[in-house]
């Protein structure tokens, strides 16, 4: 374990005991804690169940963390393969046995035991071929890519500098095929990847900041060579390769946001446009294996976001709907014998991976249930063989609530979970104005009442009762204020008209209004409200000059004026409580400083708060004023991958920051409660994970079964 790992622990540990005292009646929530860091941060499972074991032999009578020391148990056997299945399912089946009144335990623990049952009953059906295995996890872990066709490679991002990288899935090792620097040097980065029929050449898009533009470019394995492929519209992205390594299907989209489908051809880079769409774009493409045809889902609907399936001839003139259903259909890609079309589909309430024959482009009878209850996976991609790897996505990010004594510059209380309810999906908390409610973002699965992704929250600190919404918006995003009087909530979204801006919801109906609507090709990248919901101020960036602004815009007069602009970067935009006053924080890749800054909203000079070096903890991270508007809290550390993030606090008037004891992993979105006591935030550990399935095409299972006879 680093020596930066062992000082968090050791500071998050002393915090805590200097919060209680911990007398001997809190020792097992000390245990606890190291129990959790020894699973999560050293890796140490087997560690782990010993120390969450001693919590259950020593502290019986603690309901609570016993049932979660049982269930974390459960989790660190699954964590350590399919050996120890017998193990976890042991564990779980405690909970549910022991622990009946500790409600969001046992449902985890149901969650898994069912997972562990249909594994186990595909089994007992006589499955025995059929395998499906975890082969990558880790924080490292990326599922953007793909694997080689000849099973030997994964394509990923290493996320720790933008590189578009190689894993060796034999030996389990890493390699780095670009080597553009750190982020300090260069806000470049890949993006998506996929291998060519011969597994020689990948295929990625790579944003460069200069252009402000994705370019497609390809990489050959033999001459360690990246050639720039297309470069001649602000977003390229490949889909697949065609069989004869002749083209690349890509998804592109132009400035006037135009959107494409088209063959890129790999010897001259030029495009020839198969297909135009009005709104949505194809989420997966890709060839028949003889090259005649294209399949790929999108919504019919304009108003619905739920997939269906299509057939396009590869010289565009025919198509077709392959798979039409009220369900959500995502397209998965061809069997590599092209005689069928594998999808996701929830139309079970689940999401089942399903299968229609395809015949000369057509669809043969009715789709056929192949696995149920997958999961939301992430498609990596077939091997010749037949085996088909994909990612989960595993993130654990939450809300939490702490409390703090500001103005001594003390933690009081350690952190703790916003929300019970959906562990892991909850982000974006802010009080409401009157102190009563906190309202925050969940993450959910779509679903035939919930076609968006994202529902909105808002809980009630007094009764604990919460409330949902989902708004009439395609997207909404991670940032959201009360308006003043405490009845509504304005977010980031795009509307149903493709109207992307700032929407009004209603807390008491839900409904959504348009406030501001976005300049034409000119979109906010973050704003925030003034106290009095009058006016609201945001930052934009001009695409052409790379300069950054700070706008005010009065939402009854309509006017706009400028606060400032810069050619330096610009984020985390706060106002003071009186309105006076706006701090935010620039980063100066020259000099390798980022700089917290405050500036009248009237219009003058920024003056320097703080400066740190971007070397050393990279840059600042969301920041909040206190209500009586003597201090600024701000969040000094990483903003890629899962880098630890410190709280600090610092007075307007200037001087010398001070620590406040609270480090979590990408703490984000920081907010003071009306009272000046608690804070809300969101932070966790992006996480993924990449699996394979294999043999679970009947056809695959049948020229097995014939070899073998022979």
């Amino acid at each position: 374990m680093s020596s930066k790992k062992i000082f968090i622990f050791i500071a998050f540990t002393a915090a805590i005991f200097m919060a209680f005292g911990f007398q001997n009646s809190s020792e097992h929530k000390v245990l606890f804690e190291k129990a959790k860091f020894t699973m999560e941060t050293k890796g140490d499972l087997k560690g782990a169940i010993k120390l969450f074991s001693e919590i259950i032999k020593k502290y019986p009578d603690e309901r609570e963390y016993a049932a979660k020391s049982q269930l974390y148990i459960g989790l660190c056997y699954e964590k350590l393969g399919l050996k120890q299945t017998k193990y976890a399912q042991k564990a779980f089946q405690k909970v549910v046995d022991d622990f009946p009144e500790q409600a969001e335990a046992v449902r985890i623990a149901k969650e898994k035991l069912n997972l562990i049952l249909k594994v186990q009953a595909l089994v007992e059906k006589g499955d025995k071929e059929f395998t499906i295995r975890k082969v990558w996890a880790g924080p490292e872990v990326d599922v953007l890519g793909e694997v080689s066709p000849d099973g030997r490679y994964l394509s990923y991002v290493d996320w720790t500098t933008g590189d578009i990288a190689l894993r060796n899935l034999a030996t389990g090792k890493n390699h780095r095929l670009s080597n553009k620097g750190s982020w300090v040097k260069s806000s470049d980065f890949a993006l998506f990847s996929i291998w060519s029929p011969d597994s020689k050449k990948i295929a990625y898009n790579w944003y460069t900041e200069k252009g402000d533009i994705f370019d497609l470019r390809i990489y050959g394995l033999k001459d360690s060579k990246h050639r720039i492929l297309y470069d001649k519209v602000p977003y390229t992205h490949p889909l697949d390769w065609s069989p004869d390594g002749k083209y690349i299907l890509t998804y592109f989209s132009k400035k006037d946001r135009s959107i494409y489908i088209g063959l890129l051809s790999t010897q001259d880079g030029s495009m020839r446009t198969l297909k135009s769409f009005s709104r949505f774009y194809p989420y997966k493409a890709g060839f028949s294996p003889d090259g005649s045809y294209i399949a790929y889902d999108l919504p019919l609907q304009q108003e619905s976001i739920h997939r269906d399936i299509f057939i396009l001839s590869t010289d565009g003139k025919h198509e077709i709907a392959l798979v039409e259903h009220p369900a959500d259909d995502a397209l998965l890609g061809w069997t590599p014998d092209g005689k069928k079309i594998l999808f996701l589909s929830d139309r079970t309430g689940e999401s089942d991976v399903w299968a229609i024959q395809v015949s000369h482009g057509k669809p043969q009878g009715e789709p056929e249930l192949i696995r149920r209850d997958i999961g939301q996976i992430s498609l990596m991609g077939f091997t010749h063989k037949g085996s088909l790897y994909f990612g989960l996505d595993t993130e654990m990010v939450d809300a939490y609530i702490a409390t703090l004594d500001i103005g001594k510059g003390k933690l009081l209380s350690p952190p703790t979970k916003a929300s019970k309810r959906f562990i892991g999906s909850n982000t974006s908390p802010d009080w409401s104005p009157d102190g009563k409610c906190l309202a925050y973002v969940s993450k959910r699965l779509p679903g035939p009442e919930r076609p968006g992704s994202k529902v909105l929250c808002i809980k009630n600190l007094e009764s604990g009762k919460e409330k949902e919404f989902v708004p009439e918006l395609r997207n909404f995003g991670r940032i959201l204020y009360w308006t003043p009087d405490s009845r509504s909530i304005i977010v980031t979204g795009i509307d149903m008209k493709d109207r992307p801006g700032l929407y009004k919801i209603n807390t008491q109906t839900g409904n959504t209004a348009l406030v501001f609507q976005n300049e034409k090709k000119k979109a906010i990248t973050g704003f925030v409200q003034s106290p009095d919901g009058k006016e609201i101020c945001y930052r934009r960036v001009d695409a052409k000059t790379n300069i950054s602004y700070i706008f005010q815009y009065n939402l009854h007069t309509k006017q706009k004026k400028e606060i400032y602009h810069t050619s330096l970067d610009i984020y985390n935009l706060i106002l003071s409580p009186d309105g006076k006053f706006l701090t935010f924080s620039s980063n100066d890749k020259k000099a390798q400083t980022s700089t917290l800054k405050i500036i009248s909203v009237k219009g003058s000079e920024p003056r320097e708060l703080v400066i740190i070096n971007i070397q050393e903890a990279f840059a600042f991270q969301p920041c909040a004023w206190t209500p009586d508007g003597r201090y600024i809290l701000f969040g000094k550390g990483g903003s890629m991958g899962n880098q630890q993030v410190e709280l600090w606090r610092i007075s307007v008037d200037g001087g010398k920051p001070q620590k406040l004891g609270l480090s979590m992993a990408r703490m984000r979105h920081i907010r003071v409660h009306p009272d000046g006591k608690r804070i809300a935030f969101f932070a966790g550990q992006y996480k993924a994970e990449v699996w394979v399935m294999e043999n679970f095409l009947p056809e695959a299972k049948q020229k097995k079964k014939s070899k073998l006879r022979k």
